[in-house]
């Protein structure tokens, strides 16, 4: 998988988030006050490293031969975001009516998890594949 350049992605979601209200935290005061060069560089190791820790645990979970994944956000996720939070995805090909899982984060501040899906927790909403496939979210990698 490739680097992503933070400084770039923040830019650019800086100036996304200029017309959505409620941003999330850092932009939201980024946005207020500016970016100090500090806040930037933290904000940038911050989402290296949780894109390190969500490869390692996606990895983790595929090698297990898990597959089915729901996205899933935090209270407070900006509204690009949005759109992906409690779609399902499928890790390793499975599944081919459901598509692959976003990368994460999506923008440099949310923190969003991938959780299975189970067979209980499906037999336990009533939902099958068919379903989930229906309300499907496909990554679209204009929302980077």
């Amino acid at each position: 998988m490739a680097v992503r350049d933070w400084d770039a992605e923040i830019e650019r979601w800086t100036e996304r988030f200029r017309d959505v209200p409620n941003p999330p935290e850092p932009f939201a005061r980024a946005l207020r006050e500016g970016w100090t060069q500090e806040a930037r560089a933290q904000l940038a190791a911050d989402a290296q490293a949780y894109t390190e820790r969500t490869r390692g645990f996606v990895a983790q979970v595929a090698e297990s031969g898990w597959d089915l994944v729901r996205l899933d956000a935090k209270f407070g996720s900006c509204g690009i975001c949005e759109k992906y939070v409690g779609k399902a995805y499928s890790l390793c090909g499975e599944h081919p009516q459901l598509p692959a899982p976003p990368p994460l984060p999506i923008c440099p501040a949310c923190r969003h998890t991938l959780n299975l899906l189970t067979p209980f927790f499906l037999q336990s909403t009533g939902l099958d594949i068919d379903e989930l496939a229906a309300e499907s979210q496909p990554f679209d990698d204009g929302d980077l």
